[in-house]
């Protein structure tokens, strides 16, 4: 055998004394090969190093055992343990993750879609920015579940926490210490949960007899959320928002580097919340009130609904599961300050 050349399935066939055939059923799981010849084909594996091409399986199999992860920005926290979770849910049932980032593009969405799907991925979980591609992948009664954001008319497993109830939690947290200037600090205004998160934080405030609400619709990443924190920090002493909800955590940490270069304190000039929980907000100055996700558990369950889709296609009915979200306390928001706004 030529060692500059990648072992085949061939080479192994050789060397273990069976047909590639034979091979391929042991690699395959199947129980029709006798013990002897399947430790036979196992040693001849390990001696040559072989790795199956999961490709050329997939064509035999009509299963690459690989789903694809899609979301809006890897680089949050937040994105990073749903990956971690759903990672471990294909692992322990035997399947690879491959992760895509969005970044909060349309085009890129539909580009990594087809990617993959063409790249024969057996199921896709979706952060969607857009239903677009959704339609299609539903009328292919191609397998996948959305995570976050829902979209109208789309018929698939949904995963994804109560950011509705999330922002009501916060909104009342802040009337409850005495405020009344209330900003929100939001994403895009066509994204579902920038809407629900609008829909909360209105009906929060009306209902506590507090009249135009003051929101702030940006992106969803760092820089957007500077400019868009900025802006609202900038405001006259009058007009500038004694308090404010971030939309998640990026937007949070926005907010802080905004109000230190305006030499606003938090949490006495301009209290903090934020939904999201993520590892530094127990860390940073001041500790971040937050409205947490249980983000790990949402990568795993949306990993098992589509798996199970997977395993039964002929039995598959959509599920929705929709996570309460946990107030976590902390210095950010003045709870402790006892400080009631004029």
């Amino acid at each position: 055998m030529n060692k500059g050349l990648r072992v085949t399935i061939q080479d192994v066939a050789a060397r273990a004394g069976v047909t590639a055939m034979t091979v391929s059923r042991v690699l395959n799981g199947s129980h029709r090969v006798a013990p002897e010849t399947r430790q036979r084909i196992q040693s001849a594996i390990d001696e040559l190093g072989y790795i199956p091409n999961a490709l050329a399986r997939g064509l035999l199999t009509g299963r690459t055992r690989t789903i694809g992860l899609l979301v809006d920005d890897i680089g949050n926290p937040y994105w990073t343990a749903v990956a971690s979770g759903a990672e471990d849910a294909g692992q322990r049932a035997g399947y690879s993750l491959v992760v895509g980032n969005i970044g909060g593009s349309e085009v890129r969405e539909e580009q990594l879609i087809r990617t993959l799907v063409g790249n024969r991925v057996d199921g896709l979980l979706i952060n969607a920015a857009s239903g677009r591609p959704l339609t299609q992948l539903m009328k292919s009664n191609y397998p996948f579940v959305l995570i976050g954001p829902e979209h109208k008319g789309v018929r698939s497993d949904v995963v994804r926490g109560d950011v509705y109830a999330g922002i009501v939690g916060l909104a009342g947290h802040l009337l409850s210490l005495g405020h009344r200037k209330i900003a929100l600090l939001n994403g895009p205004k066509g994204d579902f949960e920038s809407r629900e998160r609008v829909r909360g934080f209105t009906k929060t405030l009306a209902a506590a007899g507090v009249g135009s609400p003051l929101v702030a619709n940006g992106t969803f990443d760092y820089r957007g959320g500077y400019d868009a924190a900025t802006a609202l920090l900038s405001l006259p002493a009058r007009e500038r928002p004694r308090a404010i909800v971030a939309a998640n955590n990026f937007l949070a940490l926005s907010v802080i580097e905004a109000a230190r270069e305006l030499n606003l304190r938090i949490p006495e000039d301009v209290a903090l919340v934020c939904f999201d929980d993520f590892v530094f907000a127990a860390v940073i100055d001041p500790f971040l009130t937050v409205m947490s996700q249980p983000a790990r558990l949402l990568g795993q369950q949306a990993a098992d609904l589509l798996l199970k889709r997977l395993d039964d296609p002929a039995g598959w009915q959509p599920t929705k599961l929709i996570h309460p979200p946990e107030l976590i306390v902390r210095r950010s928001c003045g709870s402790k300050s006892g400080r009631r706004e004029r």
